[in-house]
């Protein structure tokens, strides 16, 4: 019970832009990715702890929840994954590895949510398989605290409108337009050529660092 959630803000105006899960001193840690270090410095940042005292199972759960639900409010977040990786001891097999490799630059994936998808019949039974014998959330329940601080946690900006590209995209799009025109790149992302003069003149996705 000795695993928390915590999230990282813009120091000078508040913004929340990282959730993570962690023990000990991880909330402090710098060990982060590109983006984040991007962010910080340019605004700094301040930390914030949201739950104490979960067991890692659950602060996992939780870590998912959260950084879902502030995607879906339109929360911008440097985090490269939907959260619930990095359980302490796990380590991958072979075949996970050398799958794995070379599968990280450009996933278009990175920032998306499981919103829309469905498992597949395989997947529910190898979930449902390897849940066999674990009792470690039996009967076990959110205090009203813990619930009042993820409901305050969760408290964040509302989606003003549904965006077409993704934050990924966005810096791919940024980073080709040099080597690129903007016609070939319109048509790789499937967008319009004004957007694509948008982004490149940062008058929209100014929040995607």
């Amino acid at each position: 019970m000795n695993f928390y959630i915590y999230q990282h803000k813009k120091a000078d105006t508040n913004e929340i832009f990282y959730v993570g899960k962690g023990k000990g001193n991880r909330l402090n840690s710098k060990n982060r990715n590109i983006y984040w270090h991007r962010v910080v410095n340019k605004h700094g940042f301040i930390i914030e702890k949201i739950i104490d005292g979960l067991d890692e199972e659950l602060a996992l759960f939780s870590e998912i929840e959260i950084i879902d639900v502030y995607r879906k409010r339109g929360i911008t977040l440097v985090n490269m994954t939907n959260g619930g990786e990095g359980t302490s001891g796990y380590i991958h097999t072979k075949e996970h590895k050398e799958k794995l490799i070379g599968n990280t630059h450009g996933s278009s994936t990175w920032g998306m949510t499981f919103k829309g998808k469905k498992h597949s019949d395989e997947s529910k039974a190898k979930m449902s398989y390897a849940r066999i014998g674990n009792t470690n959330k039996k009967g076990k329940t959110l205090s009203a605290e813990s619930k009042a601080k993820i409901s305050n946690a969760m408290t964040g900006k509302i989606i003003l409108k549904k965006r077409v590209l993704t934050e990924i995209e966005v810096r791919e799009i940024r980073e080709l337009l040099g080597y690129r025109n903007i016609a070939i790149l319109a048509r790789k992302y499937k967008v319009g050529e004004s957007t694509i003069r948008r982004i490149r003149n940062n008058e929209v996705y100014k929040d995607v660092i």
